[in-house]
C-alpha cells in the first residue's frame, strides 16, 4: 500500500513516517510525500487520479477537497482513499503536535486503510486519533 501525505504536510514528516515503515518492510508501505512524486503545486486534479491509480491512500488537512463538490466528485469516481486529519479550529496548531498527531493516529489510520474498499472518506482529529468515516 502506497499512503502519500499531500502538501499540507512537510515533505520531512513523510520521509519520517518512510523511514519507520522501511523497518517493517513485510507490512507493505510505502510513505510518499506528493510534492516529491508530482511536483510542487500540481494541482489536486492532476494527482489525485495518479494516487487512486496506484491504489494510494491520501493523507491531508485540507478541507477544501470534501467540501468543494468537484473534489470530492473526484475523490469517489477514481475511488480515492482519503484521511483528513482536522486541526483545532483555534489557535495555530504546530509541527510537532502534528508530528504526535500523526503518530498516535498511525496504526488505527493503517488498519483502516487496509480494511476498507475505495472509495472511502476518513476524518481524524487530535482528541480522536481512530479513523471515523465521514
Amino acid at each position: 500500500m502506497k499512503i502519500f501525505f499531500d502538501e499540507n504536510f512537510s515533505p520531512h514528516l513523510a520521509r519520517g513516517f518512510a523511514a519507520f515503515e522501511a523497518g517493517r518492510r513485510s507490512e507493505g508501505i510505502e510513505v510518499l510525500h506528493v510534492r516529491n512524486e508530482f511536483g510542487q503545486g500540481s494541482p489536486d486534479e492532476d494527482w489525485i487520479p495518479k494516487v487512486a491509480q496506484m491504489h494510494g491512500v491520501i493523507i491531508t488537512q485540507d478541507l477544501n477537497i470534501h467540501r468543494t463538490r468537484q473534489l470530492a466528485e473526484l475523490l469517489d469516481n477514481h475511488k480515492a482513499g482519503v484521511f483528513f486529519f482536522r486541526p483545532p479550529k483555534k489557535g495555530n496548531y504546530g509541527y510537532w503536535q502534528i508530528i504526535r498527531w500523526v503518530m498516535k493516529s498511525w496504526e488505527p489510520l493503517k488498519h483502516c486503510a487496509h480494511s476498507t474498499t475505495p472509495p472511502f472518506q476518513y476524518k481524524i482529529t487530535p482528541r480522536c486519533h481512530e479513523p471515523e468515516r465521514i
